[in-house]
């Protein structure tokens, strides 16, 4: 009956006719002179809006160290003096929207009469100084956490962090920092030092990015080092489980090889070093434990991206400007491993994937994705060679329509299979809980070939209440059905369950978080001895892609 309602809803002809957020195509390259350039940064409250004018939230303005013009005039890629096209103010548009600290941004153009033009460029801050301390429940797993994150050190951006995470694991101790602007250039340092009851992981990249689509060139080296417990999931139980450490060293170096700043062409050289190293414990089984790895060699790839974007509301997030790319996305990549260059076997890893989008001029737009990855053994004595191993075909679709202009109410239906052949490391597609099947607890359901289906309909209050949260709901239901090797889907293990939820959308928070609330109830045949889940996050209950081989390594990156 749910199920039958929701899809007669978000397919439903007349909410076609329902007017469409705020959303355009920009598929131009008209240049325009410019002469002066504002920047206008609007602290968290505004005292000028009734309801905001309290001694809260000028409490909150006065301790909130407001984003430096610098910082905002840095994201940039249009300059006084200059000519440019419209297609870099509405990129520079989307580069500040991006940033955790900024809840909105745009770029009003004012012409002169000499023919120039100016630029105002107004932003909005959020509130970035996050002590924080959760409970998460999904797929009947709890995880507690505190710490505290500041995403924007003393206004300039800067991302600095402690975490202390408690789950079935152990205990976790995490500290990080990143900076979007290296040493005021546009180098990017990411960084991650984690220590826990299970091991620990250091994680530092140092990258000159692809910063904009007419960057010409790109470069850098990530930095990947993790020791810790692995464990092995069978029908939701634990199996097996043995220690494993892992190194991985990636130098690259692209470059935009084309002068179409829509349709952008790059090539990028990486050179990959990997290994993992497993040690058995007493409780590893038997057949479980991976031999050890090692991947060493170059890699060669090529991408393609085409500007397409758009802007809506209320999709995945609450309240926010959400900026997605309609236009193709794709890659594809191949590399080659050798054991004269300190590898374990002689293979060939290679990927491609593509994304794009369609329709977008109404109430409504699509996303698909898809593609594969696999690695070709060569010759190597003592292995099998002559063989694709971990390969993996997926496809994803997500369609997003707005099915009233009274309040904010998006239907969303998620399609997504995934199929896994010759695994050669202990990964496998799961499926329940965190991975879109809301009823059932996490790793409920694991094999070599999955398939997945959520729809949702998702709905809002007009106004914020009390202007810090977006209050809503949602109905729901997913159904999927993941199959070991050797057999097909056949129905009988599809397995369902519907729910409903709230929502909370923290309008005044870095990055528009929606704290969800969903109660599932599973349908049909079970073996848990309760049907009732409950499941507590700050994030959507299913991606756009990877849910079921949300931790698949890819063959190009890692082994």
């Amino acid at each position: 009956m749910l199920i039958a309602l929701l899809a007669a809803t978000t397919f439903w002809p007349g909410a076609a006719e329902a007017k469409k957020k705020k959303k355009s195509h920009r598929r131009y390259l008209k240049a325009v002179h410019v002469r002066h350039i504002d920047v206008e940064i609007k602290n968290i409250f505004d005292p000028s809006v009734p309801g905001e004018d309290n001694w809260l939230f000028r409490l909150a303005n006065r301790l909130h160290i407001q984003t430096k013009p610098s910082v905002i005039r840095r994201e940039l890629l249009v300059y006084p003096g200059d000519w440019t096209d419209l297609e870099r103010v509405a990129e520079s548009e989307r580069n500040l929207r991006a940033l955790p600290f900024i809840k909105y941004a745009a770029i009003e153009q004012t012409p002169t009469d000499d023919g120039r033009v100016d630029l105002r460029v107004k932003t909005e801050d959020t509130w970035t100084t996050q002590p924080q301390f959760n409970i998460s429940s999904q797929g009947n797993q709890t995880t507690y956490s505190t710490g505290f994150e500041e995403l924007n050190l003393l206004g300039y951006g800067k991302d600095v962090s402690y975490f202390y995470t408690k789950n079935s694991n152990g205990i976790n101790h995490q500290v990080g920092y990143n900076d979007p602007l290296f040493l005021n250039t546009r180098m990017n340092l990411t960084s991650s030092f984690q220590a826990s009851t299970t091991g620990n992981a250091q994680d530092v990249n140092l990258a000159y990015p692809f910063y904009s689509l007419a960057t010409r060139e790109a470069g850098g080296v990530a930095v990947d080092h993790t020791l810790g417990l692995q464990k092995v999931y069978q029908s939701g139980q634990l199996i097996s489980q043995y220690d494993q450490s892992y190194l991985n060293l990636n130098p690259f170096y692209g470059l935009w090889v084309n002068n179409d700043p829509l349709n952008v062409v790059r090539l990028q050289a990486n050179y990959r070093y990997t290994e993992t190293i497993s040690r058995p414990q007493s409780l590893t089984l038997p057949g479980t434990l991976p031999v050890n790895k090692a991947l060493s060699g170059p890699i060669l790839s090529a991408a393609y991206l085409q500007s397409n974007y758009i802007k809506d509301t209320f999709d995945d997030k609450a309240g926010r400007v959400e900026d997605f790319n309609l236009g193709h996305q794709s890659n594809i990549g191949v590399g080659y491993a050798a054991r004269d260059l300190g590898g374990t076997e002689n293979s060939v890893p290679f990927s491609a994937n593509d994304a794009v989008g369609f329709g977008g001029n109404g109430t409504w737009f699509g996303l698909a994705s898809y593609g594969m990855s696999s690695r070709y053994r060569l010759y190597t004595e003592g292995q099998t060679a002559g063989r694709l191993f971990n390969t993996i075909y997926f496809a994803n679709f997500n369609y997003y329509r707005h099915l009233t202009d009274v309040f904010p109410m998006t239907g969303v239906v998620h399609l997504e299979s995934a199929y896994l052949q010759n695994p050669d490391t202990s990964d496998v597609l799961a499926l329940g809980g965190n991975s879109g099947l809301r009823g059932y607890p996490n790793n409920s359901f694991t094999g070599n070939k999955s398939l997945l289906v959520n729809v949702e309909d998702r709905f809002f209050a007009s106004q914020e209440f009390l202007h810090v949260a977006y209050m809503g709901g949602a109905v729901f239901c997913d159904a999927g059905e993941i199959q070991p090797q050797g057999l097909a889907f056949d129905g009988k293990d599809l397995h369902a369950d519907v729910g409903v939820g709230m929502r909370f959308g923290i309008s005044r928070s870095a990055a528009g978080t929606v704290f969800r609330v969903d109660l599932a109830y599973a349908v049909g045949p079970v073996q848990q001895s309760n049907r009732w889940v409950l499941s507590i996050s700050t994030s959507q209950a299913f991606k756009q892609t990877a849910n079921t081989y949300a931790n698949f390594p890819s063959p190009l990156t890692t082994q």
